[in-house]
């Protein structure tokens, strides 16, 4: 039998620090639900896909491709990135508790990002120029995106649709190096609706365990670390959710449902390995959900604003 490789061991004595260690502040990050996570595919839609959509509940979110200011293609942010620099701004709003700093001004609820290569070091990643590339394609993508908001409901026979336009972003300027990619950088103003969202329905995650959840190719155990971290927060009592909930939610990419179950079942083995006291039982049916213990403790998340009641993520 072999032995483990560089990358082996690098995840073990990751899972140990999560195990041995709270996080410090600056290793805790923020995730939504949907806005730093689901929303997003996994990976990118074929062409001439319209949209790709997200339920919560009776509530559905559209994610609508918008059009590359560079290349002039209409195309989705999909993968890590997106979900990774949603994350990162979450951070920072949050961080800031409504003050002024290097990366936000909350009164005009604008976000900097000084250069692709801090960019790229604040969210673990390798300082290449590909990956600067690559982050730089994401991040023009995400912001060009649209989201909307839809709601069906009846009453005494008629039937309503209800639909609210939920664009991430007011105004955009986006600096690319024309010698090395690392130097580009941007600067965006955040619309009321998605500041609010970000600053207020964001729950702590340990971006130690992202680390690890993203290491292989899929996302999807990244994904369900973030909802349950939010989940558990507000969570008073049971809640049972059917394979049918689950797939849609989680199911993007995933031909089938007997594959997305496996794939599922697979993703919430890896999440416990990282959040151990989380409490979830799969079975037959579906999914148990049991109030546990917080992903972050209280006392790591070093007095940061808290989080919103957040039993929606449901």
């Amino acid at each position: 039998m072999g032995g483990l490789n560089s990358d082996g061991l690098d995840a073990l004595q990751t899972v140990a620090g999560i195990i041995d260690r709270a996080p410090t502040p600056q290793e805790v990050w923020y995730g939504h639900s949907i806005l730093t996570s689901t929303l997003f595919p996994a990976v990118e839609p074929p062409a001439g896909t319209d949209y790709v959509s997200k339920r919560v509940g009776g509530v559905e979110y559209l994610l609508e491709a918008g059009i590359d200011p560079a290349t002039h293609e209409r195309r989705f942010p999909a993968g890590k990135y997106p979900r990774l620099i949603m994350a990162w701004m979450a951070k920072q709003i949050r961080m800031s508790a409504g003050r002024r700093t290097g990366t936000v001004d909350p009164e005009r609820r604008m976000v900097v990002i000084p250069s692709m290569h801090r960019l790229a070091s604040e969210l673990g990643l390798s300082h290449g120029g590909a990956t600067a590339l690559l982050l730089q394609e994401q991040l023009r993508l995400l912001l060009a995106s649209h989201i909307s908001v839809r709601v069906v409901s009846e009453d005494g026979g008629v039937t309503y649709r209800d639909s609210v336009s939920l664009p991430l972003v007011e105004a955009v300027r986006l600096a690319e190096g024309s010698d090395d990619p690392s130097k580009g950088g941007a600067a965006f103003v955040l619309t009321k609706d998605v500041w609010v969202r970000l600053s207020r329905e964001s729950a702590p995650f340990d971006t130690r365990a992202a680390s690890f959840l993203l290491s292989g190719r899929s996302v999807l155990p990244y994904d369900v670390y973030v909802w349950l971290s939010g989940s558990m927060g507000g969570l008073r009592h049971p809640v049972r959710l059917d394979w049918d909930w689950l797939y849609a939610r989680f199911g993007d990419g995933v031909s089938s449902m007997k594959n997305f179950r496996l794939k599922f079942r697979r993703a919430v083995g890896k999440v416990r390995v990282v959040y151990p006291g989380v409490r979830v039982e799969v079975g037959s049916d579906g999914v148990l959900l049991l109030p546990s213990p917080a992903a972050v403790p209280r006392r790591a998340q070093g007095g940061l604003p808290g989080v919103d009641d957040d039993a929606k993520w449901l």
